[in-house]
């Protein structure tokens, strides 16, 4: 299955095609880049826009104008070609990374990220019996509300200095969703979760939203 990934909800800029990835951080640059690396992805595979069968995208939480070019990209593919789609979530792609590095070690995961106006998007996850387990929902609180106690990884831009974290902890704060990962996810989950486009809102958590 030819399946396009598209990650911009962070300063990260990431296309992927069968397993190959263009990235790179270029803020304020999301729009300018994505369609022309999915073309230099797709010229290299040898492959049309018509052989794509599906698009996997990161939906949020992130930075509002991220979110929003990728969900206006993906709904103008998708459309297009008539194909569907596969929401994940930025935080599930962080947790996803630390989980894919040793998928037998179980550990629970904590993910938060700099959600700007003082508050951090935040999400739980736990690896076992070599699965990524979701322990709670997509949320957004202030930094301080946020508990880390009991978990076993911290990752995400928000432990850069705005939520402190014990030293038996391990921080991994300059870690980046990325469109390869989202690859990874959809091997398992396109089939059984992937959606029509028009059924697909991005997640912005926050009712009030900045451009950022």
């Amino acid at each position: 299955m030819n399946l396009i990934a598209i990650e911009t909800s962070t300063e990260m800029c990431a296309v992927a095609l069968l397993n190959k990835e263009l990235k790179q951080v270029a803020p304020q640059k999301h729009a300018e880049l994505v369609l022309g690396y999915l073309q230099a992805l797709l010229d290299r595979q040898g492959l049309r826009k018509t052989d794509i069968d599906g698009i996997v995208f990161g939906q949020g939480p992130g930075a509002f104008t991220g979110v929003r070019i990728a969900t206006s990209i993906v709904q103008g593919l998708a459309l297009a070609l008539d194909v569907p789609v596969l929401p994940v979530s930025t935080l599930k792609n962080l947790a996803h990374q630390i989980w894919f590095r040793d998928t037998e070690q179980q550990q629970r995961i904590l993910v938060a990220n700099d959600a700007r106006m003082g508050e951090v998007y935040w999400a739980a996850f736990e690896t076992k019996n070599e699965q990524l387990i979701r322990l709670s929902a997509d949320a957004i609180c202030a930094p301080e509300a946020l508990n880390t106690d009991g978990f076993d990884v911290c990752v995400g831009s928000a432990f850069k200095s705005m939520v402190s974290v014990s030293e038996q902890v391990e921080v991994c704060d300059d870690m980046l969703p990325d469109a390869i990962t989202l690859l990874d996810i959809a091997e398992v989950e396109f089939s059984s979760r992937a959606q029509n486009i028009i059924d697909i809102q991005p997640s912005y958590i926050r009712e009030k939203v900045v451009f950022s």
